[in-house]
């Protein structure tokens, strides 16, 4: 070979060399990671059901705060019969006691007195008795008046809760029409990703954790096709604010541990089946309105199925949700929304 063709050779040597280095590079910076694409697709899928999610959600907290108000104006006329019971009351017995004593003589009351002070005392007693009369029965009016009041408050308040009813099964069918027919095409994808995380970790399967940790390595704790909002603090019936987050997800989708730890489950008015687990690093997961148990006591590891979504307790079965809540160092809630969209 000459001069010229080895100076030929060398450089198609170096331009081959560079293709090699370049092309990987450019797959690494550019094309996504088989696991990336399934992990949009998944996020794609979710975001089908956020249009149907975001009307359930704004149906409920209406009819929510609806209940609130109708209990509270049910608790103000409790208490205005009460009061009224007991202005009646006086205005009753001063009036009985008059009645046993007859009109009152102001002649006699003037010439039985030793003196002029003790006459003028006495003409200011009947003045007072008659002035407080006057207030007992102002008081009896306004109070009767703010019952018709209140009454009315509460029969418009009921009609407004039975459309807001209506509309929020309404709501409620159409959000999990659209979770049922995203549920079986999530499902393929997420089979797809499991996969897809075993090749990645040289064949090593991921255990029972069917969903990668998300940057604050806590795992999501529904599984499959859900929606949820943000309703950090508002209000519930009762004068109680909401504390948590609701995982809107049909019933029996599963429900899987955030982190390692261990779990007791427990159940209650409120909450119907419950799982508290107490992961290692002391943290606390409230999960409720659970449909039933996998786990009800003992360890788990972070992604381990654990229990089902269902509406047990004072939950909607129209609406299957789980209540999700978080408490950092076992202390008081905290919301749990901007950490479940960091476990995405």
């Amino acid at each position: 070979m000459n001069q010229r063709g080895r100076r030929s050779f060398r450089w198609l040597t170096v331009a081959i060399t560079m293709a090699a280095l370049l092309i990987p590079a450019a797959h690494a910076f550019g094309a996504k990671s088989e696991v990336d694409t399934l992990k949009d697709q998944l996020a794609g899928l979710r975001k089908e059901s956020q249009r149907a999610g975001d009307a359930y959600s704004k149906a409920y907290w209406r009819l929510d705060a609806t209940n609130a108000k109708l209990a509270s104006t049910n608790r103000k006329l409790t208490k205005t019969r009460g009061e009224l019971v007991e202005a009646s009351a006086r205005l009753g017995t001063h009036a009985a006691e008059m009645y046993r004593q007859g009109d009152i003589d102001y002649l006699a009351l003037l010439l039985t007195s030793d003196t002029l002070d003790d006459m003028l005392v006495r003409l200011e007693y009947v003045s007072r008795i008659g002035q407080q009369d006057a207030e007992v029965v102002g008081e009896v009016k306004a109070l009767q008046a703010s019952l018709v009041e209140q009454k009315q408050a509460i029969e418009d308040t009921k009609a407004e809760q039975s459309a807001e009813a209506k509309s929020l099964k309404s709501k409620a069918d159409a959000l999990d029409k659209k979770l049922k027919g995203v549920q079986s095409e999530y499902d393929a994808v997420q089979k797809k990703l499991s996969a897809a995380l075993a090749r990645q970790n040289g064949g090593r399967g991921t255990g029972s954790t069917r969903y990668p940790a998300g940057p604050n390595g806590m795992v999501f704790p529904v599984q499959g096709s859900y929606y949820y909002a943000d309703t950090w603090g508002a209000a519930r019936s009762g004068g109680r604010t909401h504390k948590g987050t609701d995982i809107m997800a049909r019933t029996g989708t599963p429900a899987v541990a955030v982190l390692s730890g261990t779990v007791r489950s427990k159940s209650n008015t409120l909450g119907g089946k419950t799982i508290w687990l107490t992961a290692d690093n002391g943290w606390q997961f409230y999960y409720a309105h659970l449909n039933g148990y996998v786990r009800t006591s003992g360890r788990v590891q972070a992604g381990e199925l654990i229990a089902y979504v269902g509406a047990t307790g004072n939950a909607s079965a129209s609406a299957p949700h789980l209540h999700f809540e978080i408490h950092p160092g076992g202390g008081a809630a905290v919301n749990p929304y901007p950490y479940l969209k960091k476990m995405e």
